[in-house]
């Protein structure tokens, strides 16, 4: 998601209703989608400190874009997400309010900083942890104290675990022999 997206979704959505976007997620698009339709599940917060979940939808016309919120949701009736698969990259993933929500995140990596966000901002302005299921603690852990973005947090992580995973299917005993290369009768090592 680019910077200028997120920009231009507070200037035009979220400004006017007086309301600052913390996060967007890009969701995933079916292959049934037609056009240049894109949606997005973005979190603001009120003047009020309310924090709510809005579920935007894009569509691009010849001159211009148009935005549409579909549907929307307070945090605080937020009970429950389910990450689905914790051990796999799985970007889907279900939002528990009164009814239950089936999401798809346009990446693993962008479900995580979107729950991430929803946990930060439940702790913050409702004193309270959502709970989590199905997903990874390594990757739900907040990475804030080193000034670094999650998102590249995270990709650092999954860096240094494929570095381990190479790292570890590469071990395997290489026979050593000691070469002595002579030259004027002097032996490498040997004073």
């Amino acid at each position: 998601m680019s910077a200028s997206l997120k920009m231009s979704l507070q200037d035009i959505v979220f400004r006017p209703k007086r309301e600052k976007l913390v996060h967007v997620l890009e969701l995933s698009m079916p292959s049934t989608m037609q056009g240049e339709e894109q949606s997005y599940l973005c979190v603001t917060v009120t003047r009020e400190k309310d924090v709510k979940i809005t579920y935007l939808i894009t569509v691009e016309e010849k001159t211009s874009i148009q935005y549409k919120i579909d549907c929307m949701w307070l945090l605080k009736d937020l009970t429950l997400i389910d990450g689905k698969e914790a051990m796999q990259d799985y970007p889907k993933f279900d939002m528990h309010f009164e009814h239950v929500y089936s999401w798809e995140a346009f990446s693993t990596a962008a479900k995580y900083a979107f729950t991430r966000c929803i946990r930060k901002m439940s702790k913050i302005h409702y004193r309270r942890d959502i709970e989590f299921v199905n997903f990874d603690d390594d990757y739900m852990s907040d990475t804030g104290h080193f000034q670094v973005s999650e998102d590249t947090m995270l990709a650092l992580k999954l860096c240094i675990q494929v570095l381990n995973c190479l790292i570890l299917s590469s071990l395997t005993p290489i026979p050593i022999r000691s070469y002595c290369i002579t030259v004027s009768g002097v032996t490498p090592g040997a004073e």
